[in-house]
């Protein structure tokens, strides 16, 4: 049985009195390349897509044949060859990810190892695990089941891999949510944080593009092209017709603002408030409701203590499914008014993925610091004209506070407002 976590209408946030949640570390690898902080900011600087057709498998027999794939020898770079052979790829992912973001930190150990937690966010977890361990019940009967493939085939394999390999001994938590699992993991991961329950949480999210998995959801017509035209990742454009899946892991450190003076930390921006939670399902299987009431972009500007013009722009979760981009919009719409703050989405970077929404995180905290909000790269046509969306000649300019927004089907919805640090 797969290790979830499912959300009800009855929303939750981060609750007063608490602690501040600031961003100490970054770690991420991607079609892109691997790093910390410094490779995240090159790669949005460069705002160049890695989507490319699909490598590493025939996709011959799908419509969909598009996808941003890891470079061949990018795992060998960063992971040890013992690591290699015992872990799956996606425990490697993670394992890298993490260990990253914790070099990024310069964080080389805490006083208890208990208080380091780890939140993982995944659609789809170890799907080339569990097809190959249900292969060989099927093709030799029991004999053909392998326990040493079995781990694997449990959604925490990831989590745990990751906690052993870090020495993370406080809370272990992973989460399964389309589309905003990143998202989600770091407003779990702060309210732990905020609380006083952890000294320090790894949060984040990985994914990896799976042959099955791939020819299923182009043959259910859940990739691009969703409508039989040009295949694209093409968030809020007219031509949006469906997701362009991307792998890879990004995880970010979150901990209390007074432990990172304490140890002398960098810090790249503070997590002000997190809010999320679900509506009613209505129609196209996203949210039945286009109003802000109840929203958790509003429960997050209140929990804050903001207006909503404190918000300047925001990176959402656009990530070309046309109901799904719809919707957000709306959501937008109705928290913000009159008020248009700058949108942009990374997916057109890097497809989509769980690990996007810890690097959504890391993308607002640059822009807290550069006021340069990264472009959403493959936009001609929006989809409305009453949005400010950031273009290929819009970088500079982002001014107030940011927001990272995500949306899924079924109407599960995330806002995290992000901050410059201030003493």
């Amino acid at each position: 049985m797969r290790d979830s976590i499912a959300l009800h209408s009855s929303l939750s946030t981060l609750h007063a009195p608490r602690r501040r949640v600031v961003i100490t570390g970054v770690g991420s690898i991607s079609a892109h390349g691997a790093g910390g902080n410094s490779a995240v900011e090159h790669l949005l600087e460069r705002a160049r897509p890695a989507i490319a057709p699909i490598r590493a498998f025939s996709v011959d027999d799908s419509k969909s044949r598009l996808g941003a794939e890891l470079p061949n020898d990018l795992l060998g770079e960063v992971i040890g060859r013992d690591e290699a052979r015992r872990l799956s790829r996606i425990c490697q992912l993670t394992v890298a990810a993490c260990r990253l973001a914790l070099e990024d930190a310069r964080l080389e150990s805490l006083d208890d190892a208990s208080g380091l937690g780890l939140v993982v966010g995944s659609e789809f977890g170890d799907l080339r695990s569990t097809e190959e361990f249900a292969a060989g019940y099927l093709e030799r009967g029991p004999v053909g089941i392998s326990p040493m493939i079995f781990p694997n085939t449990v959604m925490n394999t990831m989590a745990a891999a990751a906690s052993i390999a870090v020495g993370a001994k406080g809370a272990s938590v992973t989460l399964n949510q389309q589309t905003v699992a990143g998202e989600l993991a770091i407003a779990r991961a702060a309210a732990m944080v905020a609380s006083g329950r952890m000294q320090a949480v790894l949060a984040g999210g990985v994914d990896e593009i799976a042959p099955t998995l791939y020819r299923m959801l182009s043959k259910l017509g859940a990739l691009s092209p969703m409508n039989n035209g040009p295949e694209g990742c093409w968030p809020f454009d007219r031509r949006h017709n469906g997701r362009v899946l991307g792998e890879g892991a990004t995880f970010v450190l979150l901990e209390p603002l007074e432990n990172a003076l304490e140890r002398a930390a960098t810090i790249y921006g503070e997590l002000k408030s997190a809010a999320w939670g679900s509506t009613p399902v209505g129609a196209h299987r996203c949210g039945s409701s286009a109003n802000g009431k109840g929203s958790a972009i509003r429960r997050a500007l209140a929990q804050a203590e903001l207006s909503a013009d404190a918000i300047g722009w925001a990176y959402l979760s656009g990530n070309g499914d046309p109901p799904l981009d719809d919707w957000q919009l709306k959501r937008l719409a109705a928290a913000f008014g009159a008020h248009q703050p700058r949108l942009t989405s990374l997916t057109p970077l890097t497809g989509d993925y769980a690990g996007l929404g810890a690097l959504r995180v890391a993308a607002a905290a640059r822009t807290t610091r550069t006021g340069r909000v990264a472009p959403i790269a493959s936009l001609r046509d929006p989809v409305r004209t009453d949005c400010t969306f950031a273009t290929g000649s819009q970088h500079g300019g982002a001014t107030g506070l940011g927001l990272v927004h995500g949306v899924a089907r079924g109407g599960t919805e995330i806002a995290l407002v992000v901050a410059p640090f201030k003493a």
